[in-house]
C-alpha cells in the first residue's frame, strides 16, 4: 500500500513541473508584449496567473491527503491508536482549507462576466442611438458606473491574489510542523521538515490601495509585478518540503521490499 501513495505522490510531483513554473519575464510582458499584442497577452498571463494558483491549490490538497493516508498505513502497521489526535488534527485543517482557500476562476468569471456584458450593452446602446444624441449627463453617468463597476471587481480580484499566496504558506506551514512530529515520532525522519515562510508575500491591501490612487495607478503596476512574482520566489521553499516528505515514503518502500 505504501508503494501505491508513493507512486501517486510522484503523479502529483509530474504535474508540479506542469504547474509550477515561472511565467513569462514581467517586464517583458508589460512593456512590450502588451504593447504589441494590443493586451492580448495580458490577458492570457492573467488567465494563466488564476490557473497557476487553482491548480497549485488542487495540487496541494491531493498532495497531502496522500501523506495522511500514508502515515495512516505506517501507524495502523506499527499498531499504533496515539497517532488518532494527529490525524484528525491534519484532516480537519486539509477540510478548512478546502473551505477559506476557494479557487479564484469562479470568483473572476462571475465578477468579470458582468462588467463585459455591461460594456458591450454600453457599446451597443452608443452605436445604435449616436453619441451626439446622448446627454453629456447620462453619459457621464453611464461611464461613471462602468468604472466603480470595473474598479470594485478588479480591487476584489487584487485584494484575493494578494492574500491567497499568504493563506497557502500559512496553511503549509502547520500541516509540515505536525507531519515533521509524527515523521520524527515514528522515526522515519530525525530532524523536522525545512519549511520557512515568506512574510513579505502579503502586501499591505489599505496601503497599496491608496498608494495605487495617490500615484494615479503607477503603485497598481509596481503591485501587479508582485503579484506576478511572488510564487517564484516561494516554489523553491515549497518544492525542497514536499521532496523531504516523499523521500520518507520512498525509504519506507526501501524497507518494505
Amino acid at each position: 500500500m505504501v508503494n501505491v501513495v508513493y507512486n501517486q505522490l510522484k503523479d502529483n510531483i509530474r504535474e508540479r513541473e506542469k504547474v509550477d513554473k515561472p511565467l513569462i519575464n514581467w517586464f517583458l510582458l508589460t512593456f512590450i508584449l502588451s504593447w504589441l499584442t494590443f493586451g492580448i497577452a495580458f490577458v492570457y498571463i492573467f488567465i494563466k496567473r488564476i490557473l497557476r494558483v487553482d491548480k497549485y491549490i488542487r495540487r496541494k490538497h491531493e498532495f497531502f491527503d496522500m501523506v495522511i493516508h500514508f502515515i495512516e498505513l505506517e501507524s495502523n502497521e506499527r499498531g499504533l491508536d496515539k497517532y488518532e489526535e494527529y490525524m484528525s488534527s491534519l484532516r480537519g485543517r486539509l477540510s478548512r482549507f478546502q473551505k477559506e482557500v476557494h479557487p479564484v476562476m469562479p470568483f473572476v468569471i462571475k465578477g468579470f462576466l458582468p462588467v463585459i456584458i455591461f460594456t458591450l450593452f454600453i457599446a451597443g446602446y452608443i452605436l445604435t442611438t449616436g453619441i451626439n444624441n446622448i446627454s453629456n449627463t447620462l453619459l457621464i453617468t453611464i461611464f461613471l458606473i462602468w468604472g466603480i463597476d470595473t474598479a470594485v471587481v478588479v480591487l476584489i480580484y487584487i485584494y484575493k491574489m494578494n492574500r491567497i499566496w499568504d493563506d497557502v504558506q500559512q496553511f503549509e506551514s502547520e500541516m509540515y510542523e505536525t507531519i515533521s512530529h509524527i515523521f520524527m515520532s515514528l522515526k522515519l525522519k530525525d530532524h523536522p521538515l525545512m519549511y520557512c515562510t515568506n512574510p513579505h508575500i502579503k502586501k499591505n491591501f489599505t496601503l497599496y490601495v491608496v498608494l495605487g490612487f495617490l500615484t494615479c495607478g503607477i503603485w497598481f503596476i509596481v503591485w501587479d509585478y508582485y503579484v506576478h512574482t511572488a510564487p517564484d520566489k516561494m516554489y523553491q521553499v515549497f518544492h525542497k518540503a514536499e521532496d523531504d516528505t516523499i523521500e520518507v515514503v520512498k525509504s519506507c518502500c526501501k524497507r518494505d521490499e
